[in-house]
């Protein structure tokens, strides 16, 4: 291990982070939404659920971007989303995490560097990208989507 690289955890803790296996998974959260409530900006609220499902979706593609070595592409941060559009974000959506999952199953990717150390920044790793970058960013976001749904009465239990 090198003290100037940033790690992250092992491959399967880091699978369970990203499949929220210990609450509910991706498909749980923004699946089984009716669009008109995914597209709904409640009273007090900036973004709808969609809003939000778009927004993490934009920082998944620009992440994996960066891991696959491709300039990050500008999707803007917070994408407008029509009722039309939700059924077909939902499918993009796990279908990216999907692919993060089988990257978080690869150790030895996830020991890549994809940002060198500097003289005052330690060095990014794939794992720590995917944590850090993802992960942390994702159940943030998840957090705010099950309190939405629970205000519009359409979380199970």
């Amino acid at each position: 291990m090198n003290a100037k690289l940033l790690y992250g955890p092992p491959a399967a803790t880091l699978t369970r982070l990203l499949g929220h296996t210990e609450f509910a998974s991706a498909a749980q959260i923004v699946g089984h939404l009716d669009a008109a409530l995914a597209t709904k900006r409640l009273p007090g609220t900036l973004h709808s659920i969609a809003e939000i499902v778009a927004h993490m979706l934009s920082n998944m593609e620009s992440n994996l971007d960066m891991i696959a070595g491709r300039e990050p592409q500008q999707r803007g941060d917070w994408p407008a989303v029509s009722e039309a559009a939700w059924p077909a974000l939902t499918l993009e959506f796990l279908d990216v995490n999907q692919q993060l999952l089988a990257y978080a199953q690869q150790p030895e990717l996830l020991e890549r560097v994809i940002f060198a150390p500097t003289d005052s920044e330690p060095g990014w790793t794939v794992g720590y990208k995917l944590a850090v970058k993802i992960g942390v960013h994702n159940a943030y976001h998840f957090g705010q989507i099950v309190t939405l749904r629970q205000q519009l009465g359409a979380w199970p239990g």
